[in-house]
């Protein structure tokens, strides 16, 4: 070819390709100093008020946690973010992007204390800002690095003085609606964190754990009346539990409703159990299930049966009928302790049974618990120790583990207990605030569609929402209560008052203000008219300051909008953020605050196991961005399909390296034709050109409508693949190849090569801003080579706008194209012979019938009317030296296409030095007549 010309006496002659371009990107270097560029060009402060006055495009920024550096998850989620809002804001809208973070809670309070023990509750605070604050400017400055363009020097941020005030103003409106209550209830608690969790904030993780089978003895009382003839017998309901701890606080033993019991002579032992399920539990002891009496549920029910406490003595617990006993497994008999079950405490509640939770914040046993020795010790040692009571009882019916999933923690990754405690929440039956929640989700558009349905669950499954928190680092509820009587003082007024005060000294203001301050004048307890009240030490939780984002964030920066366009997160904040601001929203704002949610699946390995450091397998940003340029990293970001797990392996990397390496070379070999172009003055009209580059513009353009939908559409995956196409297939694999010749070779200001550059330079310029939102970095470094007196960077301009006027039949090119493949197999075939070395020796003659013509007979047509004849264009299509279609088909051969025939034979003549294409006749210096006449 016309680029391997060497030291021929013609190589200046050439157009051949120059271009400043580098063959291969030096990322580690490039990409630095073009973000660094970015900062210095303000093009983050631009970017925000770029389109001012159109039409707003706002993706609300859910706030990553600011403690410790950015993962790959950060950053997957970052780039599509970006992905998102470079290619609105190209879409003509104003897009402003505010960051943000989530500063308290519990995991900077433990760390903060760990380096600072000892340090008092405003110290703690101010020490937990500081602490957030550092890694807040560590993960912007990771972010920058990732080519996210966002508001980085104005970001929200919950810890704000101003964002904390607007956190107490939504409670307080929460309080005025008469949505929060303070009470007793079983929660879901940490005894290592030492504090409640929130639903969002617990894992299950499987473990092992003891499965025992207790007996509980019937009262005597009752023996004789329902079963006179087994009187003076000891009859136990068998009682199943994986929890032997809980076993001192149990208060109840619970029966199905109207279901058939039965008593078992178990080899002298009589137990109560199931009809349907006898023959199940006399096969743990190796019995045969004797049934000695049979009686409904409700019979025992209506007699007031009680049952002794297997080893507290004196304790007799009632049997109750509840419908959540289920009679498919165990032994429908199950043991109930309100004060340390979530559904156990709904059980006791509806049936007025003692909520008894004598447990520390730290998970012992209190002085309250009976038997007193338990008291002090902690739960893990209980669970041995009811255990060994229970057998020296011998009320240990039958002993074996299981393994099942727990409920953990999410941040310590310890077991969880239940523990009832005065906490506060939020009723999501007021106002039937979680049925307008549900209403409200059929307004957002879900993408993935399906995850619809994982936010309803997650909202449907609650009941209420606990608000409240035991820590330090974090807004505090205010309210003071009474020392007497526990009676609870909280309006909206006094919220508002604090949050006045907040909004200029940050939540310590709380620590500093006295009651005297606080309460009207000579203020009294309604519930004992006694004055001797404290302060709240209760935080809010985490989870309600980032959900009132929309309230502290949206509605009160002018330059944003409520709702917001599209909320994009990971799939776990069905349960999270997604969630906190959809019931906050429905009860502040009456609406969802957001049009749409698009969820994407967590980083995995090639295994598909979620990334973590516990295992080992967790690759950094960096790691990718080291191996790959950050615009490989944000390509790989883009191929993943969000409606699965991000997969972060060395065969998907390498596939993601392969297509950018081929799309930067695709825009490298434009730039390197184009060094001579200028598209004002040399283009040639879309009317005038040869075939061939009026399809390639023409298929430009449907390609370009094409990616730009999917942009619109939020579709980055499919973008993904359309790129790879296009600069695989459409362009290196055809248009490209087949007019390298034309633009190396051809007179360079001749009408036959700026036919091919106006068609290239409208490639490489749409090209350019397709590839801006994801390969960020490397569409402004083409962009700076092809664009005369550029002078804004290429993420502040629009999509190109290709409109050819040209129309052309899809399926007869697609059709040409098949043609076109199966005459170079057949050229293919010469050279697997060694008859010819490359194309370009080739001769062909060509026969096609009446189908094969009728098949491209648009085509045709054109060529008949154009400035090229058929001949020529075939010869240029197949890259060969002579072509020529004949209307017989004589001794031309089959091919893999039914109707189309050729001859190849190896062209006549010798190869001219200049362009390589053989002729019969050349010159004395050895060019051909194309070349003669150029030179």
């Amino acid at each position: 070819m016309a680029e391997d010309v060497k030291d021929s006496k013609y190589k200046t002659t050439l157009n051949l390709p120059r271009t400043d371009f580098p063959i291969r990107p030096n990322a580690k270097v490039d990409d630095a100093v073009m973000i660094s560029r970015w900062q210095q060009e303000q093009l983050y402060e631009k970017a925000f008020i770029h389109n001012s006055g159109k039409q707003k495009y706002i993706l609300h920024d859910g706030p990553p946690y600011a403690n410790g550096h950015i993962h790959i998850g950060h950053a997957y989620n970052k780039i599509l973010k970006d992905i998102v809002t470079k290619s609105q804001r190209m879409l003509g809208k104003h897009v402003p992007v505010t960051p943000g973070w989530d500063c308290h809670g519990l995991p900077i309070e433990l760390k903060v204390s760990q380096e600072n023990p000892g340090l008092s509750r405003q110290d703690l605070k101010k020490a937990c800002r500081s602490y957030a604050q550092k890694w807040i400017e560590v993960q912007k400055e990771e972010f920058k690095k990732l080519g996210v363009v966002m508001d980085w020097d104005n970001p929200y941020t919950t810890m704000s003085y101003s964002y904390e005030a607007s956190i107490l103003q939504a409670f307080g409106q929460f309080v005025d609606a008469g949505y929060i209550e303070r009470k007793n209830k079983t929660v879901p608690w940490c005894w290592s964190c030492q504090t409640v969790l929130a639903t969002a904030e617990i894992e299950y993780q499987e473990r092992k754990d003891p499965s025992v089978y207790v007996l509980f003895p019937l009262h005597a009382s009752i023996i004789e009346t329902l079963f006179p003839t087994l009187s003076g017998k000891e009859i136990s309901f068998v009682v199943w539990t994986t929890t032997p701890w809980t076993l001192p606080l149990n208060r109840a033993v619970l029966l199905r409703p109207n279901v058939h019991y039965v008593v078992l002579d178990l080899n002298g032992t009589y137990v109560i159990t199931a009809k349907q399920l006898a023959p199940t539990v006399a096969k743990l002891v190796e019995a045969e299930p004797k049934i000695v009496a049979e009686f409904n549920s409700d019979e025992l029910y209506a007699l007031g049966a009680r049952a002794h406490h297997p080893f507290v003595e004196g304790l007799l617990v009632p049997v109750i009928l509840d419908q959540s006993v289920m009679v498919e497994d165990g032994t429908a008999c199950v043991h109930s302790a309100p004060g340390c079950g979530p559904e156990d405490y709904e059980v006791g509640v509806r049936n007025s049974l003692e909520i008894y939770s004598p447990l520390s914040s730290d998970g012992k046993y209190t002085a309250e618990i009976m038997p007193q020795e338990l008291s002090g010790m902690s739960v893990a040692d209980g669970q041995i120790w009811v255990i060994k009571k229970l057998v020296e009882k011998n009320k240990l019916f039958h002993k074996t583990s299981i393994r099942h999933p727990y409920p953990h923690c999410w941040r310590c990754h310890n077991g969880l207990m239940f523990r009832a405690t005065k906490q506060w929440f939020c009723d999501l039956s007021k106002e039937n605030l979680k049925d307008r929640a549900l209403a409200a989700i059929d307004t957002i558009v879900t993408l993935p569609e399906k995850s619809a349905n994982r936010l309803k669950a997650t909202v449907e499954g609650r009941l209420e929402w606990c608000l409240s928190r035991q820590r330090v680092w974090g807004v505090p509820i205010p309210a003071v209560i009474c020392k007497q009587c526990d009676y609870t003082y909280v309006t909206s007024a006094l919220i508002n008052q604090v949050a006045s005060q907040v909004a200029h000294h940050g939540i310590e203001y709380w620590d500093s203000i006295t009651l005297q301050d606080l309460l009207p004048s000579g203020f009294t307890c309604p519930g004992c008219q006694k004055s001797d009240f404290i302060k709240e030490t209760d935080i809010l939780d985490v989870w309600f300051d980032s959900g009132v984002s929309h309230f502290a964030v949206l509605t009160k920066n002018p330059a944003l909008q409520y709702p917001a366009d599209i909320y994009l997160e990971g799939k776990d904040q069905h349960r999270g953020w997604f969630q906190s601001s959809l019931l906050t929203a429905v009860v502040l704002e009456n609406s969802a605050p957001m049009r749409t949610i698009v969820t994407h699946g967590f980083t995995v390995d090639q295994h598909g196991k979620k990334m973590s450091k516990s295992i080992g397998n967790v690759v950094s940003p960096q790691q990718i961005i080291d191996q790959l340029g950050t615009d490989g990293l944000r390509l790989w970001a883009s191929s993943i399909d969000c409606s699965g797990d991000a997969v972060v392996s060395d065969l998907l990397l390498n596939n993601v390296s392969q297509v950018f390496r081929k799309v930067r070379n695709t825009c490298r070999f434009l730039l390197s034709n184009l060094y001579d172009f200028d598209i004002a003055v040399d283009a040639v009209p879309f009317d005038q050109m040869l075939l061939i580059d009026q399809y390639a513009v023409a298929q430009l353009e449907l390609v370009n409508n094409a990616i730009i939908e999917a942009y619109d559409n939020l579709q980055p995956t499919a973008i993904f693949h359309a790129l790879a196409d296009y600069a695989a297939v459409d362009l290196s694999s055809f248009y490209l190849d087949i007019v390298k010749d034309r633009l190396y070779v051809e007179k360079s200001n001749g009408f036959l090569r700026r036919s091919a550059q106006t068609a290239s330079w409208y490639i490489l310029d749409t090209l350019t801003r397709l590839i801006a939102p994801i390969l960020s970095c490397t569409a402004e470094q083409v962009a700076d080579l092809y664009q005369k007196n550029k002078s804004d960077s290429i993420h502040l301009q629009n999509f190109a706008t290709v409109e050819s006027n040209i129309i052309v039949d899809k399926k007869e090119w697609e059709q040409f194209k098949s043609i076109r493949s199966a005459l170079l197999k057949a050229i293919e075939l010469l050279r697997a012979q060694g008859i010819i070395k490359h194309s370009l020796e080739a001769d062909l003659t060509i026969y096609w019938d009446e189908s094969v013509q009728k098949s491209i007979g648009s085509i045709l047509a054109v060529l008949a009317k154009g400035n090229q004849s058929q001949d020529e264009f075939l010869k240029e299509c197949m890259i060969v030296s002579a072509c020529r279609f004949v209307p017989e088909q004589g001794d031309c051969e089959k091919t893999e296409l039914p109707g189309l025939y050729v001859r190849v034979q190896k062209a006549a003549g010798e190869k001219c030095l200049r362009c390589w294409h053989w002729q019969v006749s050349l010159h004395a210096d050895g060019l051909c007549e194309r070349c003669q006449a150029i030179v």
